[in-house]
């Protein structure tokens, strides 16, 4: 399984969790470049879809529907 079964990120369309985890305890490089992308992508698509949300005046939908989803 990817670390986000809803990412688009090239790490969650190619990579396993599993695999992941495994290149981070090797401490191998590519770990920490594909959990950086990912990451990278999470962020770029959370401000996106912030901006959006506070074009259309409904960041605090959007707010909460996050939070909840975080929890």
């Amino acid at each position: 399984n990817p670390i986000d079964s809803e990412c688009q990120c090239y790490t969650c369309q190619n990579y396993s969790r599993a695999y992941l985890r495994h290149l981070l305890l090797a401490k191998e490089i590519l770990g920490a470049r594909l959990t950086t992308y990912h990451n990278l992508y999470f962020l770029a698509r959370l401000m996106d879809k912030a901006t959006e949300a506070i074009v259309e005046d409904k960041f605090k939908d959007f707010k909460e529907k996050f939070i909840q989803k975080l929890n």
